[in-house]
């Protein structure tokens, strides 16, 4: 993949309208914005990073975060998903002198068994004489329950269930591009969707969202996001015949 960066857009940008030096400044501001905008949702610049859990079942967030992708739990060379607990806490339990300890109930919601066998088994007629379930168990909870996520960013933090399994998560999340500078790579691709950004912005139309050199900017943003779908006819084919199942036939 062939890459640029925001000095080499600016400066041919500046060669391109005749202008002097003395609007580097300005453009390399519009540059930088417009990069910032096509991360969140063209470019989606998605990192990943291995974050410990503290004490208190929480993982702070890193600096350039603006939307979560996954968390999850390494298991060797896999990532084993954890689904996203709307009703966790947002305020943290504190002891005496302060300090941010986990809450002490944390067996709630989970079910107790005597010998490996849960007792709420024995609370139906549909268990033989051998303690054996013999099936049709209406109303059983399914789903994850000891294992749960929800981002508080106001806290710059993930919250954990506190019966959590493990001592680390692996973060996928979306970066906000604001360690951006001259030097930032970019992909080719957007080299003219940036142009027409920094059109847009430069121009006495700046603050007018129907202006041409608006829609100009949304076609190209528009021809970007076109250019970087490499789905193919061939995957297309794949996703169709995947999804046909045989069926018995007499």
């Amino acid at each position: 993949m062939t890459y640029s960066n925001l000095d080499m857009i600016v400066r041919r940008s500046l060669l391109e309208k005749g202008y002097p030096i003395h609007y580097y400044a300005e453009y390399m501001l519009h540059a930088s914005s417009c990069i910032r905008q096509l991360t969140t949702d063209t470019l989606k610049i998605i990192n990943s990073a291995h974050l410990p859990v503290n004490s208190y079942y929480a993982v702070d967030l890193p600096q350039d975060f603006v939307d979560d992708i996954s968390v999850n739990i390494p298991v060797g060379n896999f990532l084993k998903p954890v689904p996203k607990n709307d009703s966790l806490n947002p305020v943290r339990a504190i002891d005496g002198d302060g300090a941010f300890i986990p809450y002490k109930d944390r067996t709630k919601g989970q079910q107790e068994t005597v010998f490996g066998i849960n007792p709420s088994w024995l609370w139906y007629w549909n268990v033989n004489d051998y303690g054996e379930p013999t099936g049709r168990f209406y109303g059983a909870g399914g789903g994850e329950r000891a294992n749960g996520y929800k981002i508080f960013k106001e806290r710059g933090q993930i919250q954990l269930t506190e019966t959590f399994a493990g001592k680390s998560i692996v973060l996928l999340y979306i970066s906000d591009g604001q360690s951006v500078n001259s030097a930032t790579q970019i992909d080719m691709l957007a080299f003219t969707c940036i142009q027409a950004y920094i059109d847009w912005k430069s121009s006495p139309n700046s603050m007018k969202k129907d202006s041409y050199e608006a829609r100009t900017y949304l076609s190209e943003r528009r021809l970007l996001r076109a250019k970087l779908n490499d789905l193919t006819t061939t995957d297309i084919k794949n996703i169709v015949r995947k999804h046909y199942m045989a069926s018995i036939k007499n």
